[in-house]
């Protein structure tokens, strides 16, 4: 047994509020008591104590968004790329980087993440990956490291027809091979989405491409509405907002992840699932 001791308990529970000097007693993978430490330390003399120092005692973080394949690029100055608008950024910086990431790049950028996560207390990602470089087996190479760097994963590849139709549909596979791969696993350290970039990348072809594939395994990640440029695709090709052309082509849902949102509508906020 484990006890965690001397700080103050956030315990989450409106009745109990904050423990100015809790304990966490833990036995194996499971939190069997949250008290004060006094009382906790008397009827558990065996237990290994570790000192929380005066710290908060919470449980771990989530990431609900998060990009691995950007592991690396903290400080990052690419030459010639000076970007003013939110498509430059795109194209200058991230699309840049991620076409240039091998599998060996990808385990190089999750073992930078996961690192951080394990600096900063973060137990949970939900991460949304790229690289075009290389997409077959890339999810596979990054759930590799989060096992040994023992945080809970939820994986999606970034589906998007901006380097065209076979790196696209190689984002599709790559979706749904790690998603059949997760239910036969059925970890309960390891889950995956269906990842999709922005709507402005999308067609609705690759969206029916999208839902096929997945079958109804799981919830798609995607992007939405980080930048105008997805309002503007929706109403001028699609005649309708973003939101409403997700739930058109089947992408809604429980389980769907809405990246970013900034330039939704109240009106799209509202949309029933």
């Amino acid at each position: 047994m484990l006890l965690i001791g001397n700080g103050r308990v956030c315990t989450r529970d409106e009745a109990a509020g904050w423990l100015e000097d809790g304990g966490v007693l833990i036995d194996g993978e499971v939190i069997q008591e949250v008290g004060p430490l006094a009382d906790l330390r008397s009827r558990y003399p065996q237990a290994r104590f570790i000192d929380a120092k005066g710290g908060i005692i919470m449980p771990g973080l989530i990431n609900a968004h998060t990009h691995i394949y950007s592991g690396l690029a903290r400080g990052l100055a690419i030459r010639d790329n000076n970007p003013t608008r939110f498509l430059e950024v795109l194209e200058g910086t991230w699309w840049n980087i991620d076409r240039h990431l091998t599998l060996d790049g990808t385990r190089a950028c999750a073992w930078a993440t996961y690192l951080d996560c394990i600096r900063n207390g973060v137990t949970t990602i939900f991460d949304h990956h790229a690289s075009f470089c290389e997409i077959p087996g890339s999810l596979f190479a990054i759930e590799e490291v989060a096992k040994q760097a023992g945080v809970r994963s939820c994986l999606c590849y970034e589906v998007s027809e901006r380097d065209g139709e076979e790196k696209c549909a190689q984002a599709v596979r790559e979706n749904a091979d790690f998603a059949r791969h997760c239910k036969e696993e059925n970890s309960d350290m390891m889950r995956a989405m269906f990842g999709g970039h922005a709507l402005f990348t999308i067609s609705d072809k690759t969206f029916e491409a999208m839902v096929k594939a997945n079958d109804g395994l799981t919830g798609y990640h995607i992007h939405v509405a980080e930048g105008m440029n997805d309002v503007y695709d929706s109403l001028r090709n699609y005649g309708c907002r973003p939101v409403n052309r997700l739930l058109y082509n089947g992408i809604l849902g429980e389980k769907t992840i809405l990246g970013h949102c900034i330039h939704l509508s109240p009106a799209e906020m509202s949309t029933p699932i």
